[in-house]
């Protein structure tokens, strides 16, 4: 997911208090990008406005890292799949210890859906928690979620059971509706606690996460089911 401070720099912009985010991201400090504190391209990932911010971004051969990470996040949420790819392998070229890029490619490789990369997903996922402990409790619902889209109910319903209420009280509280980088979290869990025959809570966080990122392209993906029915549409409920 994307960094503590980067997001804190969208949020200033908009200026929209996040509050603490203790349960899945740690402090990472990062240079900023101009004398504002914030890019052209960190300001419209912020706002949720991924094709701008993808058009925006630097990426040349000597770009800064936080704007070949914004890049990889917005060409996610857009589901330019060999974009983010190129991107990510740039930033861990770079640094094979950035645990956040190791996250994003776990995630691309898990929505993309091609055969073989839950694999690779799973592998991304382990890699980002050996370099960045303070991530464990997010990689446990990108993990859960993995195990569900792969058909592990088992393993789906044990991982998010370490997670879920933790999350619930973000999700409610500190963070609440409406940041469009915390989107792929509700959908998420709303994808989990349908699975789990839980529809009135499925339906309040689908709505979420798609009002949050109207511009993203992951919600039908992370969703599980054709627009307009996420939470009658997943898979039955959890055994």
């Amino acid at each position: 997911m994307p960094s503590f401070e980067t997001l804190l720099i969208a949020a200033v912009v908009a200026a929209v208090a996040l509050g603490a985010l203790a349960l899945f991201a740690g402090l990472r400090t990062t240079s900023a990008s101009d004398a504002s504190g914030a890019s052209d391209a960190i300001r419209e990932l912020g706002g949720g406005h991924f094709a701008a911010a993808l058009e925006r971004a630097r990426t040349g051969p000597r770009a800064p890292r936080d704007e070949l990470y914004a890049a990889a996040v917005a060409a996610k949420h857009l589901r330019l799949w060999e974009r983010a790819d190129e991107l990510l392998a740039r930033l861990l070229g770079s640094d094979a210890g950035d645990g956040e890029a190791w996250l994003e490619r776990g995630l691309v490789a898990a929505y993309s859906g091609y055969p073989g990369r839950a694999a690779e997903a799973s592998s991304a996922f382990a890699r980002a928690l050996a370099h960045r402990a303070d991530l464990a409790e997010s990689l446990t619902l990108h993990r859960a979620w993995l195990a569900l889209r792969e058909g592990d109910r088992a393993a789906a319903r044990r991982l998010f059971d370490e997670v879920e209420t933790p999350l619930e009280n973000k999700l409610r509280g500190d963070l609440g509706e409406g940041e469009p980088l915390f989107a792929e979290w509700f959908l998420q869990a709303a994808a989990l606690w349908s699975a789990a025959g839980d529809g009135e809570r499925a339906a309040w966080a689908a709505a979420a996460g798609r009002a949050a990122a109207p511009e993203s392209r992951l919600p039908d993906i992370i969703l599980l089911a054709a627009p307009g029915g996420p939470a009658a549409d997943l898979p039955p409920p959890l055994q």
